[in-house]
């Protein structure tokens, strides 16, 4: 018997997102029984495109046959008779989209019935035009978050709409003792417990929520440490300026972006900081956080007080200085409890956000969809 064939859509060339999720799941599947995937994301001819490019160093199964672009236009035509010519060139037996452009080209093409869409967001919001087209086509529909998986029911009572863990690679990110090299070259101590953030440096991260709180800190430990891991456009108004300002040079460590030492970097913090999701609903950095074992201070937004169980996994905290003060303290003093939050979240990682665990429960809707079909 021959395995479903599924193909994926990423109507995006940059690797922004949650494109890894699309792409580690692609993976995965590879490794499945019964199941053949193939991946297309969105191209620029005669241009880098880096989604294709890590696709393609994964060793996926790649369609470049699509325009897929992220936004609205006419280009959406082309692409509608040229998914058509796939699906029937490929044998595809479903298609399994991941952004809302791809969506709606499949749905245009009339694949919306052997379709399952996942959604990363966190957050409810209203549904504009074109994602109530495509959902009320949709055959089913995943969700990243419980309370968007609550939202789209009431919308839509009678569709079939699953909560789905998203994990990340275990594979790449596991607990790593800390590097010396780093250790040096940051100029930090092994043995003192050391917080950081991991996020783009923009203006809606909330940054000055973060510096009011650290200076709290120092007031109290006046050689705290804390890493900024990241870039940005507005890195310097947002983040290095006020550092400045606020004296706090000596205890707020720039990392810049890092990417081949990066698990590295991750691994040298004892707890993370997670304010506000950027661009990936499903917070995947904090997702990396725990299966580090990193105790991850979140706050209660979006997708992180599903993510993060208060007191367990790390702890939730309301938006004001003093409260993310006292967190941190709490992560910095208290040891054992610090420990505790460690061993939960890497255990965490590995049950509820584990590869095999997901790649189950997406076969058995893909499964389901045959069958009915």
């Amino acid at each position: 018997m021959n395995p479903n064939k599924i193909l994926h859509l990423y109507s995006n060339h940059k690797w922004t997102g949650p494109a890894d999720h699309a792409l580690n799941l692609v993976a995965w599947l590879k490794r499945a029984e019964g199941v053949e995937a193939l991946f297309a994301c969105g191209r620029r001819p005669g241009m880098e495109n880096h989604l294709y490019q890590k696709a393609r160093q994964r060793r996926l199964d790649c369609i470049n046959a699509l325009a897929l672009k992220k936004h609205l236009s006419w280009k959406i035509l082309p692409d509608v008779y040229s998914l058509k010519k796939v699906v029937a060139h490929q044998q595809v037996d479903l298609i399994h989209s991941h952004q809302d452009n791809d969506a709606l080209t499949a749905v245009l093409a009339g694949f919306g019935n052997r379709m399952v869409r996942t959604c990363y967001d966190g957050d409810p919001s209203a549904l504009n035009f074109r994602q109530r087209f495509f959902y009320r086509r949709t055959a089913k529909i995943m969700t990243a978050s419980c309370r968007l998986q609550a939202h789209l029911a009431k919308i839509y009572p009678d569709k079939d709409i699953q909560q789905v863990d998203i994990p990340v690679d275990p594979e790449l990110f596991r607990p790593l003792k800390k590097s010396a090299r780093l250790l040096a070259e940051l100029g930090l101590e092994a043995d003192t417990p050391l917080g950081g953030i991991v996020a783009r440096v923009q203006k809606h991260r909330n940054f000055s929520l973060l510096l009011d709180a650290i200076e709290e800190v120092v007031k109290v430990i006046p050689d705290f440490k804390f890493l900024i891991v990241g870039r940005g456009t507005h890195i310097d108004t947002v983040a290095r300026q006020p550092v400045k300002r606020r004296g706090l040079d000596k205890n707020v460590i720039f990392t810049g972006y890092r990417q081949e030492d990066y698990r590295d970097v991750l691994n040298l913090l004892d707890y993370k900081i997670f304010l506000v999701p950027g661009s990936d609903g499903s917070c995947r950095a904090a997702r990396e956080a725990l299966a580090c074992a990193k105790p991850v201070v979140a706050a209660r937004r979006g997708i992180l007080p599903e993510l993060i169980t208060d007191g367990e996994t790390g702890i939730l905290i309301e938006e004001k200085p003093a409260d993310l003060a006292r967190a941190i303290m709490t992560m910095i003093e208290d040891n054992e409890f610090r420990k505790h939050c460690s061993r939960a979240a890497r255990q965490y990682a590995k049950t509820v956000l584990s590869p095999e665990r997901y790649v189950k429960k997406v076969t058995a809707c893909y499964d389901s969809m045959i069958v009915s079909a």
